[in-house]
């Protein structure tokens, strides 16, 4: 598997990207600035009612995890 590039977070999306992969968020629950940017970055993407992590998305859970 192609590792994707790191993506620079600030603690906010960070902490939004967490969020989503723990239990998907539905809206009104992460802001809007935060939301957007992750999926600007290919991070999330829309599941019917909620966000769910894409595979770049789920590669940078994993990164954090690592430390």
């Amino acid at each position: 598997m192609e590792r994707s590039p790191l993506v620079d977070l600030n603690p906010q999306e960070t902490m939004a990207l967490i969020q989503i992969a723990n239990a998907g968020v539905r809206a009104g629950l992460v802001s809007e600035s935060d939301l957007s940017r992750l999926h600007l970055l290919g991070l999330v993407e829309q599941r019917g009612m909620s966000m769910g992590l894409t595979a770049m998305g789920i590669q940078t859970i994993a990164r954090l995890k690592q430390g």
